[in-house]
């Protein structure tokens, strides 16, 4: 039975099309991506080639974006461009265009050349022409993809088992011509591992230093897998269980990917920071990577209108403006600079006191008054803080159960703040993370021994106080 009948089959049979049946509603094309064919004078034919355009490409003329070149684009193409759409709209992988290169002859052009002493396998009767489709890739697809789309300076190469093999071979020729690998399952057997032992060579020569290779399912290569680029190289062993070697690709195209843009990803907010720190993350990349990386708009309007909301207008003006000369003005930039004006004309609120981190960490000696386990003295629901040494400063955790006695806990290692010159500690309990807020305790040892603490939001005053910015808690030594 033919594809196509199967096909028809499966449609009758869901009451998608039947005989005599008028059809009323043919719906509407949804576009995964087009194919074109390219002559290649270095092959000798004609190839077929997948693209898949970021969403959104169309809007701003000036963006440009990695790309993704998948081998066995027949089978794989259709699960990256699912991959990186669906990762990009959560701004877990920045958008790309994914581009699937079709085979003719898939032993014959991801093989290279078969050295003294390997015994070529009897279904590999046309093999060894690796090195012509690296040519093919460098000299005459690239350039046509940096010609027709608007390419970014990054390009990963995706290769599973015999594509993994070319993959390796690829880094240790041209270890310039991309700057990302996601090897799958290699078929390292072929040379009797030379394309393996080569990549692992080149890997240690500044040639391949802003390398990233991802490795999923093989040996261990042996270099660095410690640095995120610049320097040296990053390389990652990754593992997919339970899949065939068939199906494994989806699994590992998805940890491969997210592992190698884990750095691209919006970092959030660290307590004692000013919200725009958050793009510094973005700026540090250029040397990992040797260009600009682009900021999505989520990460600009997240720095700024946390910027504004702790009151640093002119972070959050400056971030707008970086925004729109990145980006251009967008209906997102204009509602956030609505809002800053807006904010930027009213007072400070009453009892705001803005969040600040002192430079100087306290040591254990300055806090060595509060160092122990504390739990609360007559509380509906319990609440316990561990203050411990650490190093040349102190650690402080809180546990505290959500509800009355007998709830959930939730923990927290809490960012230390001061300890003020009047003896009080003070450390931030992250209620209101994300808004570049704390709920700051201030605890102070009494005579008898106990601790008060008192509350105080900082950074953020929400709209009418409630108990938990203004309770007073007593808590009992039970440890030292």
């Amino acid at each position: 039975m033919t594809h196509r009948s199967i096909l028809l089959m499966g449609l009758i049979a869901l009451g998608v099309a039947r005989p005599g049946i008028a059809q009323t509603e043919t719906g509407t094309p949804i576009e995964l991506g087009r194919s074109f064919t390219i002559p290649s004078r270095i092959l000798g034919e004609r190839r077929v080639i997948d693209v898949a355009l970021p969403s959104g490409y169309a809007a701003n003329a000036a963006r440009r974006y990695p790309v993704f070149v998948v081998l066995d684009g027949e089978a794989e193409h259709e699960i990256a461009v699912a991959i990186a759409r669906f990762y990009a709209a959560t701004a877990q992988l920045p958008p790309a265009i994914v581009v699937g290169v079709r085979n003719t002859d898939r032993m014959r052009d991801l093989t290279p050349a078969p050295v003294a002493g390997f015994a070529v396998p009897p279904e590999a009767a046309s093999h060894g022409g690796a090195d012509r489709f690296l040519a093919f890739l460098a000299e005459e697809l690239l350039p046509h993809l940096d010609k027709s789309y608007r390419t970014g300076p990054m390009r990963v190469l995706i290769g599973h088992s015999v594509g993994g093999l070319f993959a390796l071979h690829a880094l240790a020729q041209r270890p310039e011509l991309f700057t990302g690998y996601l090897v799958m399952e290699p078929a390292v057997w072929w040379n009797n591992q030379r394309e393996f032992e080569a990549a692992r060579a080149v890997l240690r020569r500044p040639a391949a230093r802003r390398a990233r290779v991802m490795l999923v399912n093989t040996q261990q290569l042996g270099v660095d897998t410690t640095q995120w680029g610049g320097a040296r190289p990053m390389v990652r062993h990754l593992s997919v269980t339970g899949e065939t070697h068939g199906s494994m690709a989806a699994a590992g195209l998805l940890q491969g990917l997210r592992t190698l843009f884990a750095d691209f990803r919006p970092s959030g907010w660290r307590p004692g920071t000013r919200p725009i720190a958050m793009l510094e993350r973005y700026d540090s990349l250029a040397e990992r990577v040797g260009y600009a990386v682009p900021i999505p708009e989520a990460s600009f309007a997240t720095a700024i209108r946390m910027s504004i909301h702790s009151r640093y207008f002119d972070d959050a003006e400056r971030a707008l403006v970086r925004m729109e000369q990145a980006l251009g003005p967008s209906r997102e930039s204009r509602a956030l600079r609505e809002q800053l004006a807006s904010e930027r004309a009213l007072p400070a609120p009453p009892g705001f006191v803005q969040l600040e981190f002192p430079a100087h960490r306290p040591t254990p000696r300055e806090a060595a008054a509060f160092l122990g386990r504390w739990v609360t003295v007559d509380e509906p629901r319990l609440h316990e803080v561990e203050i411990r040494a650490s190093g040349d400063t102190i650690v402080v955790h809180d546990r505290v159960q959500l509800g009355n006695r007998g709830g959930e806990w939730f923990e927290a290692d809490d960012p230390v703040i001061q300890v003020t010159a009047d003896g009080t500690l003070e450390w931030g309990l992250p209620w209101y993370r994300g808004l570049a807020a704390l709920l700051v305790l201030r605890g102070r040892v009494l005579q008898d021994g106990t601790m008060q603490v008192t509350r105080q939001a900082r950074g953020w005053v929400p709209r009418g106080p409630g108990d938990d910015l203004t309770r007073t808690m007593r808590f009992r030594r039970v440890a030292p």
